[in-house]
């Protein structure tokens, strides 16, 4: 009897548990079910934003037309966030063979190169989950969108774009970045070498400023930004990387050469980056020309080695 009654128990166990998993397998597979998702922006306007999106229908015709007139509706599911297109601007569209070519009016000329880049990426994202659809290109009037240089941007694909998105998975990584802080003279770079671990959904450009922001570690080194400047915003596109921070930056404490906290920035950026030049701004609403007396703002900088203590051997 004994024994019966413990194949009985261990049988209902055995169910329960069967129950349980069945339970837990189907929520699973239901996270797992492929997604769409639709982008609007951060209320500061520094990164992208996704929603969940269900089409009614998969197809590609579907998707395309549903998609855009969501976008150009400029409506967002929340008031902590900014519509993708800003008020003015409106898109159409066609297709050759794989390429979905988005025309926009001339109001998309009028944005800001921070928030262009964003809805840049946040566009191109949405149209790649289309199906069929490998890569887009832009138009301004039925004129090719172009670059800083002048050049037609072409056809784009996510990877085209640094990470604009804030909801990626929390993983971990660690890079060491080399650092440009100031002497004692205020008038040369040195480097500094440091090694940080951080999510892998932050882009490489803000942990190197906000280490920057941090100050140096070594002995002899000296800070060149304030610790309490505010990066507005930070985004790699051509190959150039644009930097706007608030009007802290311009009043840096030590005394030191209005070179240094330039290229402080530039050269820590561009060691860690896949680029060639930066840009700063400075300044939110009321922008400045000029950084001190002589350094021009909206300027492409390079590189500048020459500033740069030699280290010695």
């Amino acid at each position: 009897m004994k024994k019966k009654l413990s194949i009985i128990i261990t049988a209902l166990i055995l169910s329960i548990l069967a129950a349980g998993c069945s339970v837990e397998i189907h929520e699973d597979s239901g996270k797992q079910d492929a997604k769409y998702y639709l982008y609007d922006i951060s209320s500061d306007e520094t990164q992208l934003q996704k929603e969940s999106y269900s089409p009614e229908e998969t197809t590609a015709d579907y998707m395309l037309k549903d998609m855009m007139q969501r976008m150009n509706s400029q409506q967002t599911d929340s008031q902590n966030r900014v519509s993708l297109l800003p008020e003015g601007v409106q898109m159409n569209y066609s297709v050759e063979e794989d390429v979905l070519v988005v025309n926009f009016n001339s109001q998309y000329s009028s944005m800001s190169r921070a928030r262009e880049l964003l809805v840049r990426a946040g566009v191109v994202k949405t149209f790649l989950q289309v199906p069929g659809i490998n890569s887009v290109r832009f138009t301004i009037e039925n004129e090719d969108l172009t670059d800083s240089r002048g050049q037609a941007v072409g056809n784009m694909t996510a990877d085209t774009f640094a990470e604009f998105t804030g909801t990626e998975p929390d993983a971990y990584c660690s890079n060491t970045f080399t650092l440009y802080f100031t002497d004692k003279s205020g008038q040369k770079l040195v480097k500094e070498q440091r090694t940080v671990r951080y999510k892998r959904s932050i882009p490489k450009e803000r942990i190197v400023l906000e280490q920057l922001m941090k100050g140096p570690l070594e002995k002899g080194h000296y800070p060149t930004i304030p610790e309490n400047t505010e990066v507005l915003n930070v985004t790699i596109a051509d190959r150039i990387c644009y930097v706007a921070f608030d009007g802290v930056f311009s009043s840096y404490a030590l005394d030191v050469s209005e070179k240094i906290p330039v290229y402080s920035v530039v050269n820590s950026l561009l060691d860690a980056l896949d680029a060639d030049k930066v840009q700063i701004t400075v300044g939110g609403k009321d922008r400045l020309d000029t950084f001190g007396k002589k350094m021009e703002l909206y300027h492409f900088y390079e590189r500048n080695d020459k500033l740069v203590v030699k280290e010695k051997e």
